[in-house]
């Protein structure tokens, strides 16, 4: 940990600075062992400072509409040879997780006329390959899949292997609310707003850029990113309420918190019952996800019969 007294890197931990609202511990209390001074991270800051935390990388990507011969406008199947032009992708947007730097592509106004996405299909690889788990809504049945068709239509290998977070199947799961679009979530959370594409036009922005119009691109890009930031603030606020969230303590072999990778734990009173055994649960004191530490349960015996299910 750094002194941002006299920046030296040699620390010890000096126990806990309290909310007073509610008696939490809000930040760690440190002594530089080089110029004696103490000093104090927040308990969030603290994890974004974490070396080793698991590459998370957040995503959206943006594509073109195709073009095809159809006979009418009402319900009918669209048989592939009617296909004039294919879906290509037009932008994407990434950022790592708690840095600030956006990452972006976008295809040029000729690459757009051709639907020639290869260049920015091969810039978001080389992300994917430095990826551990990736963020997005509707990431696993849209962007997940549309980028993997994108690889293997432009001959590129597939990217080495990483974990999903799909913030759409986890508001649908946990929470009954009215939408689960991410401009819905973000609105109703008081998050960072999606830019309301029909102040551009709506969907003539996406016809605008297949003609390959660069006011347009440019404003799709900006669109695309606004999306990425709203998806950063959506997953931090539902990341508690995670059941399955990949565990960070198995990425960075340590006994940290599965969500955020956190240190700050603190066993509660509260006990998690199996159909065998029981468990304590532990509560992050960083981003409040309740979770079991360990398998060792705590039965004063050890249980081995179970109920038959029906």
């Amino acid at each position: 940990m750094k002194c941002p007294n006299c920046g030296g890197g040699h620390a010890v931990k000096k126990g806990f600075y309290y909310s007073q609202k509610d008696g939490a511990k809000s930040s760690q209390r440190y002594n530089c062992l080089g110029c004696n001074r103490q000093f104090s991270i927040s308990m969030s800051d603290e994890v974004k400072n974490t070396k080793d935390l698991p590459r998370i990388l957040l995503l959206d990507i943006e594509t073109a509409p195709m073009e095809v011969y159809v006979w009418g406008l009402y319900k009918q199947f669209i048989p592939h040879d009617n296909i004039i032009k294919d879906w290509c992708m037009l932008s994407w947007n990434a950022k790592w997780l708690y840095d600030d730097e956006m990452k972006s592509d976008l295809v040029t106004a000729e690459e757009a006329i051709e639907r020639n996405d290869k260049r920015i299909v091969q810039s978001i690889h080389k992300l994917l390959d430095d990826a551990d788990i990736i963020i997005g809504h509707n990431l696993d049945r849209f962007d997940d899949r549309k980028i993997k068709a994108r690889f293997i239509t432009n001959g590129i290998e597939p990217p080495s292997p990483y974990r999903t977070v799909d913030t759409l199947k986890i508001t649908r799961r946990e929470f009954a609310l009215p939408s689960y679009k991410q401009d819905y979530l973000t609105k109703y959370f008081g998050l960072t707003n999606k830019i309301n594409v029909s102040e551009f036009g709506g969907f003539d922005l996406w016809k605008n850029c297949v003609t390959g119009n660069e006011e347009a691109l440019k404003t799709m890009l900006h669109y695309n990113k606004y999306d990425v930031i709203g998806l950063e603030e959506l997953y931090l606020k539902v990341r508690p309420y995670i059941k399955n969230h990949p565990n960070l303590g198995v990425l960075m072999d340590d006994d940290t918190c599965p969500n955020c990778a956190s240190e700050h734990l603190e066993e509660t009173d509260s006990t998690y019952f199996t159909t065998a055994n029981k468990f304590p649960v532990y509560r992050c004191l960083n981003c409040r996800t309740p979770y079991i530490r360990h398998k060792k349960n705590s039965n004063s015996v050890q249980t081995n019969m179970r109920s038959v299910p029906k």
